[in-house]
Parts: structure tokens; sequence; C-alpha cells
């Protein structure tokens, strides 16, 4: 019975190893921060890479996780964060060289450059959600970020932002 398990784990294993991919991508963000009765000025972050693997679920489910360097923050602000995400996504529209399809899930942000500011938290977690287009080799992703711990200690203040990334799958 072991062995027959081990040769369906296998096999499943090196069916799903051809549709699996890594993604290199590039992106900007609209960085703000909610904070409590104030309301400082969003900026565009330009600073954003990372590296994803992405494998299939099921027919019209992916499974990805990723690493990247994202820049985050407000105008006069430029904290820099080593993110980790894990994202599941649904692919309403698809065929051989296309895919169209929602996703969220959780991001967990390490502060690694905190731009001289004092009483900052150096962890970052939330939610993300997006839209992702791949056509071959290439992806667009257009997505938001709801920060839901506060960035700056004793002060609600949860970070924010809209994205727009570009990538190249291998």
């Amino acid at each position: 019975m072991k062995k027959l398990f081990l040769t369906l784990c296998l096999c499943v294993m090196a069916v799903c190893a051809s549709a699996q991919k890594f993604t290199v991508w590039y992106g900007m963000n609209l960085a703000s921060v909610d904070v409590a009765g104030y309301s400082p000025d969003s900026k565009m972050k330009f600073l954003n890479f990372g590296l994803e693997y992405a494998a299939p679920f099921a027919d019209t489910f992916d499974w990805g996780a990723g690493v990247s360097y994202m820049t985050k923050g407000f105008d006069g602000w430029d904290p820099g964060f080593i993110q980790l995400d894990a994202n599941a996504r649904w692919n309403f529209v698809q065929s051989d060289d296309y895919k169209v399809g929602l996703l969220a899930g959780p991001y967990l942000g390490f502060m690694v450059l905190d731009d001289d500011a004092e009483g900052t938290n150096a962890v970052d977690f939330g939610i993300g959600i997006g839209a992702m287009g791949t056509y071959r080799d290439f992806s667009l992703k257009l997505g938001y970020e709801f920060g839901l711990t506060n960035s700056i200690e004793n002060i609600d203040s949860k970070l924010r932002g809209f994205y727009i990334r570009l990538g190249y799958s291998f």
C-alpha cells in the first residue's frame, strides 16, 4: 500500500511539474499610509522587484508564493521591505497561450530600510487582492495591498497601496 501511495504521489508531482513556473517581475506602487486624523500625500514608488513561484492547484485555480523587495510609505518617507507573499488565483479565462484571473492572499513584510524614521514597526502584515493576465511568458498584475499592522508604533497607521507589476516567466 505504501509503494502504491508513493508511486501515485510521484506521478502527480511529475504531471504538475510541467506547469510550474518561476516569474521575475518589476513593478511600481502608489504608496500611502492610512493614518487616523492625518492624510499624508501618496507617492509613486518605482523600486519594486521580485521572484514568484506558481503551480496549478486545479483546472482553473493556481497558487503562488514569492519574495520581493518593496518600497512603501508616503511622500517624504521611503521605507524598504523584504516581502513574502502567497496568493490563490482563480483563472476565469484561459487557453494554452493566455490566462486572465483574480488573486488574493496574505503578505508579510520585514522592514530592512527605515529611512531614518523613529518609532516605526519593523513588520508589515496584510492582504493583497488583484487581477492578473498572462500571455505566454509575459504577465501583468494589478492590485491593492491592505496593511493590517500599524507602521508607526502607538498610532493607527496602516500601509496601503495600488501596484502594477510586469513579469517574465521561465
